[in-house]
């Protein structure tokens, strides 16, 4: 239905755009007020139509396009209604600013410089980062110092303990964790009945967030992100001690059984029996040392073993070595293991591509407990670990008359502090007193093990390495 218009309606029709041949205009201002522009409405030589504000402006006219006239509804463009809603709007700028395009200009200039800000401000807010780049950034802070071991391990808690069972905390910004934050974390942990390893995570949780309140100010620092840390939320949360001290020793009754029935177990292989024997043989020395040595660790000239010992806090920083030398028992053991794994680099190895791993000798364990030679006089042996062994030998040197401090000296016990790192720091000068461990700790051996007594200890050569 056509609108009707009064005799004093300056307002152009849909019909008049439709049928217009050259141009028509009228009051911009929806009172139809002059002054305030006009809207005009053109046709173009291609037949379109296109609407324009205009106005006069300190004597010069100035356009500015509005659209393009709808001509028909499946037509793009804007319908007379639309158009003039949009001159209406110019017209109330004018008259309250003035120049419609000198306002829009600044408004638009106004709205760059706050879209850069806003842009600026996102680019702070995403270079701020998560809890879970944060303890990244923590554990590539460690892979210098720590061993390799370590950080395996610290990258296997973050999987298992946070980005596993809490994506969404890790996800949040490391400034915006809470102490409630790290007890949800610990708490999965605690209730999972692994109390002890809810302390050390609390332990590296506190360590990664005073990594980051440091990084931001280390000069050279590799990783862009920063985390704008105020303090340390899992500083303030506890964890209840619940470590105990370890007591489980072999008798000697359990590690004969062992020694002469481990190389005899389904599932164990000969190197890796081999290698329980060479720990033991060896006084007990840390397994997971003895699995990274290569062949050129070993001296048989001189009878002996270089490990390296990297345990504490110094890390790989504070490696130090550790020559161990080696009983006539010893040796046999590594002839053996020549014969085969002569070819390749590490003595240790079941797959010739790298050492044995630290949680082989445990499955190894596991399958011999299992087994029918984990029975005696029809009684299942306690469990034990790989590391019990090193405590078994400790003990059959203390009960067999070796002093505390020959044993410590063999197992490398104790050997930190600044005496030893300044003064005693030739692992060869104390190589006799080692010399003279193995000897009392092999005769206690041989005991254990019913064998004669012999004197089956290969004495030093007296050439220098």
């Amino acid at each position: 239905m056509a609108v009707s218009k009064t005799k004093d309606d300056k307002r152009i029709t849909d019909l008049q755009v439709r049928n217009l041949k050259g141009k028509l205009s009228e009051p911009a201002d929806k009172d139809q007020k002059r002054g305030f522009g006009t809207l005009q409405f053109e046709r173009r030589a291609s037949g379109i139509v296109e609407a324009y504000y205009r106005q006069r402006v300190e004597g010069a006219d100035v356009a500015l396009k509005i659209g393009v006239y709808k001509a028909n509804p499946r037509a793009a463009g804007l319908t007379v209604s639309q158009i003039r809603d949009k001159a209406n709007e110019y017209a109330a700028i004018a008259a309250k600013h003035g120049s419609v395009k000198a306002y829009i200009e600044e408004q638009e200039a106004a709205a760059a410089v706050e879209r850069a800000r806003l842009q600026r401000l996102a680019e702070i807010e995403a270079s701020h980062g998560t809890f879970s780049e944060l303890f990244l950034d923590y554990i590539d802070s460690r892979r210098a110092k720590a061993t390799p071991g370590v950080v395996k391990e610290l990258e296997r808690l973050y999987q298992t303990n946070m980005l596993g069972p809490h994506p969404c905390i890790m996800a949040m910004k490391a400034r915006d964790i809470r102490p409630d934050h790290i007890l949800d974390i610990l708490n999965t942990i605690w209730e999972r009945g692994a109390k002890v390893q809810a302390e050390r995570m609390r332990s590296f949780l506190s360590a990664a967030f005073n990594h980051g309140l440091r990084a931001e100010n280390a000069v050279g620092r590799a990783n862009a992100k920063s985390y704008n840390l105020e303090s340390n939320p899992a500083a303030v949360v506890a964890v209840e001690k619940v470590s105990v001290p370890a007591t489980r020793a072999l008798t000697d009754i359990e590690l004969r059984q062992f020694w002469e029935s481990i190389e005899h177990t389904e599932g164990v292989g000969p190197v890796m029996a081999l290698l329980f024997k060479f720990v033991i043989a060896t006084g007990g020395q840390r397994i997971f040392n003895i699995c990274q040595t290569t062949w050129e660790d070993y001296d048989l000239d001189a009878a002996t073993v270089r490990l390296v010992h990297r345990k504490g806090r110094g890390g790989q920083a504070m490696s130090r070595p550790h020559l161990v030398p080696l009983s006539s028992r010893a040796i046999a053991i590594l002839e053996r293991v020549r014969e085969i794994n002569g070819c390749h680099p590490w003595p240790w190895t079941t797959t010739g591509k790298q050492h044995i791993v630290v949680s082989s000798p445990r499955h190894a364990i596991a399958d011999w407990l299992q087994s029918e030679h984990a029975v005696i006089d029809g009684k299942q042996i306690p469990s034990f670990s790989p590391r019990d062994l090193r405590r078994t030998c400790a003990q059959l040197m203390q009960k067999h008359g070796v002093s505390d401090q020959l044993s410590d000296l063999l197992q490398a016990h104790g050997q930190t502090g600044v005496a030893n790192l300044h003064y005693r720091n030739n692992p060869e000068a104390a190589l006799p007193e080692k010399q003279r461990a193995i000897e009392l700790f092999e005769r206690a051996l041989a005991k254990v093990l019913g064998e004669r007594q012999s004197g089956n200890v290969v004495k030093l050569s007296r050439r220098g390495r």
